[in-house]
């Protein structure tokens, strides 16, 4: 069901002019580190869809010993960190996992990834790259192009600004437009919705407040995380 354009590209370039020119008064060489080059797009948009390809690697589907299937390596992770460390919490399809939300006008079906304890929660890391089924997060190709044309408009110092505006915009837009379906849901609209784009939130939002006997630090976690990462067979 489309409730919201995916994001509006042109309200996130006056936003992040109007802070940039804040925030750089003062910190004019401000960079930051990123562990995943392949968020930037490529100089040449048309060498992006080969990047996407590296982005996309966690949308391989992957299926579980016991028979169940997940959509991307990070759905089967965060299913197994929720076992281990979410006191009674069982994988039961369309219970606690895949579980369903409504459909749209063809007939597809859409799913909440996890409800752990009363609470419908989603793992979804922002995509602002296109691959051969989607422009990332972004609405259509035009969307798409105009970020990807903005980004190359800028200095170099300035990007990095500029994509965690369009990240937080997207961020933003996927939980109002998750939150819109499931307020028209009988049994789900009075549920609370967290969405969690990274690990880091995942620990925070959902095993921090629901788990028991959770790892003391993010920074151990996120290592077990990775270790899952690595360790699950690609299929």
């Amino acid at each position: 069901m489309k409730v919201y354009a995916a994001a509006n590209v042109a309200d996130v370039s006056v936003e992040w002019s109007d802070n940039f020119s804040q925030e750089s008064q003062g910190a004019p060489s401000r960079k930051r580190h990123r562990s995943r080059q392949q968020d930037l797009p490529s100089d040449n948009p048309d060498l992006d869809e080969q990047h996407s390809e590296e982005a996309s690697e966690d949308e391989v589907r992957y299926e579980s010993p016991a028979g169940v299937k997940f959509c991307s390596r990070s759905e089967a992770i965060c299913a197994e960190l929720l076992r281990r460390y979410v006191p009674h919490f069982d994988l039961r399809e369309g219970l606690t996992f895949q579980v369903p939300v409504g459909r749209d006008q063809h007939g597809n079906v859409f799913a909440v990834d996890f409800l752990v304890d009363g609470v419908l929660f989603e793992y979804h890391p922002v995509r602002l790259f296109k691959n051969r089924r989607r422009f990332g997060d972004f609405l259509n190709k035009q969307e798409y192009r105009t970020y990807t044309q903005m980004y190359h408009s800028l200095r170099r110092d300035q990007r990095d600004f500029f994509q965690e505006a369009m990240r937080a915009r997207l961020t933003k837009n996927y939980y109002a437009k998750r939150r819109a379906l499931l307020d028209q849901h009988p049994s789900y609209r009075r549920m609370e919705l967290v969405v969690a784009t990274n690990p880091e939130e995942f620990y925070h939002l959902i095993l921090k407040r629901l788990g028991k006997n959770v790892p003391r630090t993010v920074e151990r976690f996120l290592a077990i995380f990775e270790e899952l990462r690595l360790s699950l067979p690609c299929c």
